[in-house]
């Protein structure tokens, strides 16, 4: 994450909570967006310093606010669609926005000008290049090392054996599942 160590970052749950583990091994302070009560007590439990409902009006402006006005720094999103463009609309000037996948029905459209004029970096899931040293493959190191090293470690949510593959399809798709699902054959 190299740039804004420290600094407020904002993750938006569902597929990321790897993110936001990375952030917090990474020292960040992370200001957790999930939808519902228990995603929320799932991202505080996480170690999200502050969280805020997505689905509630507002939530731009209480990540805001949890930044001191400024902004989070780092925004990381699965579900893109409306979301992943309220989420960019709550990055700082000079933050970074990472959209992958189309949980919310399609991708995010973000505004190349807006993001050029306010200096903010979009990137996208397979963006290989470290950002912080220019070395290839270097991001997949740092994403692997706090792995590897037991800092960060999967939570599986839900286990459910093979033969029941459709109730963990459900699951996922009601948005139901917290973390991994296995399937067990």
């Amino acid at each position: 994450m190299c740039r804004g160590r420290g600094q407020p970052t904002v993750a938006a749950f569902r597929r990321t909570w790897f993110a936001l583990q990375l952030a917090l091994a990474d020292g960040a302070r992370v200001v957790g967006a999930a939808r519902g009560p228990e995603k929320l007590a799932f991202a505080r439990a996480s170690g999200a310093e502050v969280t805020v409902d997505y689905s509630a009006p507002g939530w731009v402006e209480r990540v805001r606010e949890a930044t001191g006005g400024r902004g989070s720094t780092w925004s990381w999103t699965a579900v893109a669609g409306d979301l992943g463009e309220a989420a960019f609309g709550a990055l700082a000037d000079g933050g970074r926005f990472r959209g992958h996948g189309s949980a919310g029905g399609r991708f995010s459209e973000v505004d190349p000008h807006e993001a050029g004029r306010r200096g903010i970096e979009v990137l996208g899931l397979v963006d290989l290049e470290d950002g912080c040293h220019g070395e290839p493959n270097g991001a997949v190191h740092r994403i692997l090392e706090p792995a590897r090293t037991g800092r960060v470690v999967p939570h599986v949510g839900l286990t459910v054996p093979l033969e029941r593959a459709e109730e963990a399809h459900r699951a996922l798709e009601e948005r139901r599942a917290l973390g991994k699902v296995l399937l067990v054959p």
